[in-house]
């Protein structure tokens, strides 16, 4: 079954590669611009909370981006020093990445590949794990979270859409028509998921749309 849910995830942002990047890009219209401040706001507080809690200078880190789609956080991790993976299911995705890496100067620091997480061999110890807007889309988190936690990071920080707030009913409406399931969660399923997967210091902060959280080992 997860093979068949992930397949659907990846036929969906391979073609919505380019919608979707356009939420990070500056060079906006007026109208794209309103349509950021009252529904992408979430998604660029959440950016900017992920790198206060990761830290300014990265030089010398290993970071690993679990589905890292257009590898906007992995061009910033790169861009603070740190040396990046990202990993992501749609291979339209990961060719965009690429892209954005070459133009942003950080492509010798980062390196993309187009996989399923849990068939991958990882190379090498990690300091620093992301999974942002990844668990979105996963029916069954826990493998996932007790492979990472194996990789030993010891700072993670991941992101988990909230059950109940006016734009989920919206959302899964929307990506379920274009046949891309998406999971919703509670704040106290995020911290028992975390627990149960081997991390006791968990801090969860809660976003207009998502939870973050932030783990340390």
């Amino acid at each position: 079954m997860e093979a068949v849910m992930s397949d659907r995830v990846r036929s969906y942002f391979d073609g919505a590669a380019n919608s979707f990047d356009s939420i990070y890009r500056p060079d906006k219209s007026l109208a794209q611009k309103l349509v950021d401040g009252l529904f992408h706001g979430v998604v660029h507080r959440r950016y900017e909370l992920t790198f206060e809690l990761c830290g300014e200078d990265l030089t010398g880190k290993r970071a690993l981006d679990i589905g890292c789609g257009s590898g906007r956080y992995s061009i910033e991790l790169a861009r603070r020093g740190a040396e990046v993976v990202g990993l992501d299911f749609a291979p339209a995705m990961v060719e965009l990445a690429r892209e954005l890496a070459e133009e942003a100067g950080v492509a010798e620091r980062c390196h993309f590949e187009q996989c399923d997480f849990l068939s991958w061999s990882e190379p090498h110890h990690f300091d620093i794990c992301l999974g942002i807007g990844f668990f979105d889309y996963i029916e069954d988190p826990g493998a996932f979270l007790e492979r990472i936690y194996r990789l030993g990071a010891s700072q993670t920080v991941f992101s988990f859409p909230i059950r109940w707030t006016l734009r989920t009913p919206t959302r899964w409406l929307r990506l379920n028509m274009n046949n891309c399931p998406v999971y919703f969660y509670g704040k106290s399923q995020v911290d028992g998921l975390l627990r149960e997967a081997g991390w006791t210091s968990v801090e969860i902060h809660p976003l207009s749309r998502d939870y973050l959280a932030h783990l340390s080992s």
